[in-house]
């Protein structure tokens, strides 16, 4: 096979994968790890895509914004499946912060079906609501100025809040999230309310279905960091789990992956 024909294929398997690794091409193409190097490099100089340790990332990957409502019911399969596993990572006494978002809600329907003793803070009426069905959750509600776009309280009231509090977990909802950009979101005005949260917690949990990695959103949230845990579903691809473990990430998939 020419080099041609196999950077052309290399980049088929981005625009379907979002991601390679290095190890993926020797195997798949019977080539030297010297050979797949050059073959990203030569691709990352036509601006094909962008290389990082292990491999390389798709090029130009936006997320879709979407109205609430059509997000309600979208991947609804695989956020419940990352929400039990986000679950998993809570404890009785725990004190936590739920951000926004409908992959929030699901993991609240979870919490307030499995746990009896935890102190829950969020800016999202829609999951104070579902918590409060179970009598022995202790709640905070952040509340502030009303976005209805996002049914999400925002603003320097809601920020103020949390800014007085501390919290040992936080599980924050990102609309997309890049070895190179980070994670990343929609929405100015709720982003300080999230970059709050970032910052009272002892341990931050970032949950995104598959779909949304390896894309980029308009609004920056925060760098990839190693301390943080990043939960997915089982669809997503081998090869991004592999860039992301290589990097140093701790990500973890949904309970039902193989």
């Amino acid at each position: 096979m020419f080099a041609s024909e196999r950077q052309e294929l290399i980049c088929k398997i981005l625009q379907k994968k979002g991601a390679v690794t290095v190890s993926e091409l020797t195997k798949a193409f019977s080539i030297s790890i010297e050979t797949a190097r050059r073959d990203l490099l030569f691709l990352e100089d036509k601006k094909l895509l962008q290389r990082v340790h292990g491999g390389a990332i798709s090029t130009g990957r936006m997320s879709q914004n979407q109205d609430y409502s059509a997000r309600i019911d979208e991947n609804k399969a695989l956020k419940h499946e990352l929400c039990e596993y986000a679950a998993d990572l809570i404890n009785e006494g725990d004190i936590i912060a739920l951000d926004s978002g409908t992959t929030a809600i699901e993991l609240a329907e979870i919490i307030k079906i499995r746990f009896k003793n935890l102190t829950v803070v969020t800016h999202d009426p829609n999951i104070f609501h579902i918590l409060s069905e179970n009598e022995t959750l202790k709640l905070i509600l952040a509340g502030g100025h009303f976005c209805k776009e996002e049914n999400a309280f925002y603003g320097p009231i809601a920020t103020s809040v949390y800014e007085n509090l501390h919290v040992s977990k936080a599980f924050v909802f990102a609309s997309a999230i890049s070895l190179k950009f980070g994670v990343s979101g929609f929405s100015e005005i709720m982003t300080p309310v999230q970059k709050t949260i970032l910052d009272i917690s002892d341990k931050v949990i970032v949950c995104a279905d598959s779909d949304k990695f390896e894309k980029t959103a308009l609004i920056k949230l925060c760098d990839l960091n190693e301390n943080h845990t990043y939960i997915t579903d089982s669809n997503l691809s081998d090869s991004i789990f592999e860039l992301y473990a290589e990097n140093n990430l701790n990500i973890v998939k949904g309970p039902f992956a193989k």
